[in-house]
């Protein structure tokens, strides 16, 4: 069964992913390379394993339980990483309780996203807008040296609402502000949570052990040595802190932002 990691981008993923391969890893030194531990869906592995042309949206769609299901195959508990909103296109649903255990969805403030995303994507604050708003807005990536479209985002409370929406299996929802401002109460809440969905141990120095050998600076530092492959040119673990918007945004997108988004902002006492 598998319990997916999902946010919308520049939100906290792979933070999130580092601490809890850590954690499974009894503390051992952290690396990148380990990442693939817990790795995206959908991905190219899978299209080439099952054969699925990945440069044909529709293809991908109308798969995406195809390759839950070949992953569960192994009866393990799988943990991936999605940006994938909790839809479905054409009558094909992103997953079903049949795949999946539980969730873990990451949400941060969408005036810090904008800024963090921007400098990742090397576009402009207003492009970068325009995305976030988009409600059939997807993620691309290179394959074989083309662009295509895998991920179906949505805009930024679309992404969100989808998944507080989905009550088929156990939720979590966690800001990434809290996971900045008081980790060590937040990643506890996050163990706590997969013991009650399989089991899982909770132990208190090793929370507390992950929580240090994955923190921002360490990444940062580690980021600056090895490199990073989700880099884009541009330092991944950039700043990651809370409120740096107030800093980069105009008084004009600020606003566009806030009404674009006020409902989710507010219940989520961004506003």
């Amino acid at each position: 069964m598998i319990i997916w990691l999902a946010s919308y981008p520049k939100s906290g993923n792979t933070w999130l992913r580092s601490f809890l391969i850590n954690y499974f890893s009894n503390n051992s030194e952290f690396s990148f390379d380990q990442l693939v531990k817990i790795p995206r869906f959908p991905r190219k592995d899978l299209y080439d394993q099952l054969k699925i042309n990945f440069h044909n949206l529709s293809e991908i769609v109308s798969n995406w339980i195809y390759m839950q299901e070949f992953i569960n195959l192994k009866n393990d508990m799988t943990y991936l990483k999605t940006h994938n909103a909790m839809c479905t296109v054409n009558n094909h649903p992103f997953t079903n309780k049949k795949n999946t255990a539980g969730f873990i969805y990451l949400v941060r403030d969408p005036r810090d996203v904008i800024v963090s995303w921007s400098k990742h994507l090397n576009i402009d604050l207003n492009e970068t807008f325009e995305i976030m708003n988009d409600k059939m807005s997807k993620e691309s990536f290179d394959r074989d040296g083309r662009e295509t479209k895998e991920t179906f985002l949505g805009s930024w409370s679309e992404n969100y609402k989808s998944w507080k929406s989905y009550n088929s299996v156990k939720g979590l929802i966690i800001k990434y502000e809290d996971l900045v401002l008081n980790p060590s109460v937040y990643f506890r809440k996050i163990i706590i949570f997969l013991n009650q969905l399989n089991g899982l141990i909770v132990d208190e120095e090793k929370i507390a052990k992950s929580i240090e050998n994955t923190n921002f600076e360490k990444m940062q530092k580690l980021e600056k040595k090895t490199g990073f492959i989700e880099g884009t040119g541009t330092p991944f673990f950039r700043k990651g802190k809370v409120g740096e918007w107030k800093n980069e945004l105009n008084e004009e997108l600020k606003i566009k932002i806030e009404k674009a988004f006020f409902k989710e902002m507010k219940e989520l006492n961004y506003l």
